[in-house]
């Protein structure tokens, strides 16, 4: 029996980043044939180019030849429907776009086009129907979205569960986002720990550093949220939420997504909030209490690869609950947003050669382009070249631990995130100024390096003074191995933190219920395209409130195998 099928489509290739080597892509294909269940997009690249890392996509490369073919979420397309996806790549010389799409083997001209091809009397065909929506859409399939994974740890989503781009960089085999080492946990145990975000799409969570059958996942993401008094409220923190409300929202713009290892969780019950605190000293002041916190945050902060030199805006889930010791007037927050950490583009500096100041180093453009700034607060503060140099010298400052004059070292070698963020409307003040401190990251800034990385474990063979160097040196003594950034006995992967949430203030005299951006902008009491949900709850006097949250060392148990990227 002969029948008529129509094929075609057209395809919109956009780069809204690039960068010194490197790229992001945006590629929207439009069916103009007949439905199908499943595309495969082919394309070749002129100048040598390569995808790194795709997303709503899984993209294969041999040679110029690049195949994308649907996830599981957007795989059916009706006719006329569009799918998106995105990539970032590498390039060399030069970066021109494709010039030519195939859409399941169709060259896409962007008009349809009619073939006729013959099947055998008895065989009955049916057009496929799209069923879910694609991964450009903020609406659940379901009316109310899955809020928890009961088999969390234990086993995979549901087969026809919408998983985000964060999930897929995971758990795919092209996925950039975990590969394991020999001895580590597969992929597919990694992908076990997962949760439903607000939007009901699977995201990857918080996972232990060891799987329960023993294996180590290499890197770790702070406290267990179990232990939180606010866990029945907040359960698993969907990972890279924002980024994908930007995606959904704007799929043709620039955005990222963050990578895996640097989200980290802290979980803080009854912290004592005392009278007169500012933050400003290393100790919190003896005195009244004025009010008991509950803490749960997570916060993405990568202290292992150049990003940081130019991104400022990343990933904040925060949770606070207050109860105030003069009335019992309860003070909570419940926020998400992708926070800033100073100005966009680069980076102040640390105490080291110190003292702080106003110094600024622009590295580059920042990721995405319309990051906000934060001019309120000290910012990102990384450790470059002179705090090394001031080592070498034995240039010496004033430990306010011990009260005295002491040689800077490799203790010296950290980084401060500082931040300063608000919603406000007519009936609600809300603010928090975080700190993030890291006394052990395995990177720092030198413009002399490729991507101006340095690593802090090479200064260890250059006779640099410090505890951790000394670590170092004697492992080599030892075993006769160089030690490497990367190896589980390095000290310096990013693991010894002091969170601070920091200054908090909330007054709401309206619904407890506002919706922002995903900056925590254009604050609304209705829901728009774009917006998260965010809650904002409690109208006690305005009074000083510095929550002091904890100092961890997340790689004290040797056993956990953690390595820097962490």
């Amino acid at each position: 029996m002969a029948r008529a099928a129509t094929t075609g489509c057209s395809v919109t290739y956009a780069v809204p980043s690039q960068w010194q080597g490197g790229f992001t892509a945006n590629v929207t294909v439009t069916n103009l044939g007949d439905p199908v269940s499943s595309w495969t997009l082919t394309w070749s690249f002129a100048s040598g180019q390569q995808v790194t890392q795709a997303w709503n996509a899984t993209a294969s490369q041999s040679g110029s030849q690049v195949t994308a073919r649907n996830a599981t979420y957007n795989g059916s397309l009706a006719t006329g429907a569009t799918a998106s996806f995105g990539f970032n790549g590498s390039w060399s010389s030069s970066n021109p776009a494709p010039t030519s799409f195939a859409l399941n083997g169709t060259t896409c001209t962007g008009a349809p086009s009619t073939t006729t091809t013959t099947t055998s009397s008895g065989s009955t065909t049916s057009s496929p129907t799209s069923t879910s929506p694609t991964s450009t859409s903020p609406t659940s399939t379901t009316s109310v979205p899955p809020s928890d994974n009961p088999n969390w740890g234990k086993s995979l989503p549901p087969a026809d569960a919408r998983t985000s781009m964060a999930y897929d960089i995971v758990a795919s085999s092209s996925g950039s986002g975990y590969t394991p080492r020999a001895n580590e946990c597969s992929r597919e145990i990694h992908a076990r720990y997962w949760t439903y975000g607000p939007d009901g799409k699977v995201y990857p969570t918080w996972h232990p550093p060891r799987d329960a059958s023993g294996c180590a996942f290499g890197h770790e993401h702070g406290d267990d949220p179990r232990t939180s008094d606010l866990f029945s409220t907040a359960k698993w923190a969907p990972f890279g939420y924002t980024s994908e409300v930007m995606m959904s929202a704007n799929p043709g713009g620039a955005h990222r997504h963050e990578d895996h290892v640097g989200h980290k969780v802290l979980a803080v019950n009854n912290s004592n909030v005392k009278q007169g605190d500012d933050g400003t000293s290393f100790f919190p002041p003896s005195g009244t209490t004025i009010a008991v916190c509950d803490i749960l945050l997570k916060f993405h902060q990568g202290t292992h690869s150049p990003d940081a030199f130019t991104n400022n805006a990343h990933e904040l889930i925060y949770y606070n609950r207050c109860s105030h010791n003069d009335n019992g007037q309860i003070s909570e927050a419940r926020f998400t947003a992708l926070i800033p950490n100073g100005r966009p583009g680069g980076f102040g500096a640390t105490d080291c050669p110190g003292p702080f100041n106003n110094k600024f180093t622009n590295v580059g453009a920042a990721v995405p382009a319309d990051s906000p700034s934060d001019t309120r607060s000290l910012g990102r503060l990384i450790t470059d070249a002179s705090c090394v140099q001031a080592i070498r010298e034995g240039k010496t400052h004033f430990e306010v631990i011990t009260g005295t004059e002491v040689p800077f070292d490799t203790n010296d070698l950290h980084e401060f995130w500082f931040s300063n963020v608000s919603v406000t409307t007519s009936q609600l003040t809300f603010n928090i100024q975080p700190l993030f401190y890291v006394l052990n990251p395995s990177r720092y800034y030198d413009a002399s390096k490729p991507n101006r990385l340095a690593r802090q474990v090479d200064l260890c063979y250059d006779g640099i003074r410090g505890d951790y160097c000394n670590t170092v040196r004697q492992i080599t003594q030892q075993t006769g191995e160089r030690v490497a950034w990367d190896d589980p006995r390095s000290p310096f992967k990013g693991t010894l933190r002091e969170f601070r949430p920091g200054g908090f203030t909330v007054r709401n005299t309206g619904p407890a219920t506002v919706y922002t951006d995903v900056y925590g902008r254009n604050a609304s009491t209705t829901p728009f395209t774009g917006s998260i949900q965010q809650h904002f709850s409690g109208n006690h006097a305005a009074v000083q409130m510095f929550v002091r949250g904890a100092t961890r060392d997340y790689a004290a148990n040797s056993a956990d195998r953690i390595h820097a990227p962490n």
